[in-house]
């Protein structure tokens, strides 16, 4: 893995609810973690027929470094539940793939679309 190539800044966002307000319902907020990485759209001719509906799906894929789970100073973790912003855009996590051992993580993403699917 080559790491000059991660050349794109984007937001790890994760989602928790650790208060209550008045009435006992959840409080949601946001915790967001900076990252290098490298951003590979994914494209195809049949794309481009699906690029004129409403809310046309971009599917991305994110090239970090692996994070490491034992390290207490970066300690970044990544989970199924978080999003990515990158560009202003939101990305729902689709699913990962180690790149050879512990080199580098593969992030599988879809653009969430502007009616919050």
């Amino acid at each position: 893995m080559r790491f000059s190539q991660l050349d794109r800044k984007i937001d790890l966002r994760r989602i928790t609810s650790s208060t209550q307000d008045d009435y006992g319902q959840p409080v949601n907020t946001t915790a967001d973690t900076s990252v290098w990485a490298q951003v590979v759209y994914a494209g195809s001719a049949s794309e481009s027929k699906k690029a004129y509906q409403i809310y046309p799906e971009r599917s991305v894929t994110f090239v970090i470094r692996h994070p490491n789970p034992t390290d207490a100073v970066d300690g970044v973790t990544i989970a199924q539940d978080d999003t990515i912003i990158f560009e202003t855009r939101t990305y729902e996590i689709l699913g990962f793939e180690e790149i050879g051992r512990r080199d580098g993580l593969r992030i599988f993403c879809k653009e969430k679309g502007t009616d919050g699917r």
